[in-house]
């Protein structure tokens, strides 16, 4: 199971429910939800189902559209990285990774050496390069380097691994799990795949028909 961790919330969500602006009509329904400092949680659900829906709510950035009612509480000066599901999505196309990263984050160049060598990549070797001189593992890699550079208390991705074949995948949530465990940072992952769950020795939520159904929820609390 995951880690325990103290019982204060870093953002919880009470009878909050997300609705389209025009027709009213309710698209997620989180009766409660807390993730908690340390933990991992694996989001899964069907296509459509809510999981996307899910993590805007977690993070405060809404779509356009829509209308949250509900309280959603949050830490005090909370950090959230983000993970998107490619990691090209996450990168500027024209400036070199090195420089890209230590811009966004405002880390030092050996900081951002570091961070990248704890997801197994060079900043000598790929420093210099451009995203699309980059394979799609290694994109992912940098991607996640970025989210963790800002000293966030919670990471959330969103189907960070659907895109990789099954090495890739271990090796990436080999990288998350160890980035968490290292940094302290709480860990939200949606996923289709039920390998990442064990995985990432994470609990469990479920999005069901547009509902938040907490299950095996080690670190998160309904």
């Amino acid at each position: 199971m995951a880690r325990s961790a103290p019982s204060t919330p870093l953002l919880s969500l009470r009878g909050v429910s997300v609705t389209a602006r025009r027709t009213g009509e309710t698209l997620l329904a989180i009766p409660a939800l807390a993730v908690v400092p340390g933990s991992r949680t694996v989001v899964m659900g069907l296509s459509g189902a809510g999981k996307s829906m899910l993590l805007s709510t977690l993070t405060g950035r809404l779509p356009g559209g829509v209308v949250l009612a509900g309280t959603r509480t949050a830490a005090d000066r909370l950090r959230i990285g983000f993970v998107p599901q490619r990691g090209a999505e996450a990168l500027h196309p024209l400036l070199p990774i090195g420089k890209q990263l230590r811009a966004v984050t405002g880390s030092s160049a050996a900081r951002v050496a570091r961070v990248l060598a704890d997801v197994g990549l060079d900043a000598g070797a790929l420093g210099r390069r451009r995203p699309a001189e980059l394979s799609g593992g290694q994109l992912q890699r940098v991607a996640i380097s970025l989210a963790f550079l800002g000293s966030p208390a919670l990471v959330i991705a969103d189907e960070p691994t659907s895109a990789l074949d099954n090495t890739s995948r271990d090796e990436t949530l080999a990288m998350l799990r160890g980035l968490s465990d290292t940094t302290g940072s709480a860990l939200v992952v949606a996923t289709h795949d039920p390998l990442v769950q064990s995985g990432l020795d994470a609990g469990l939520v479920r999005v069901e028909a547009g509902r938040v159904c907490v299950g095996d929820a080690a670190g998160v609390a309904a």
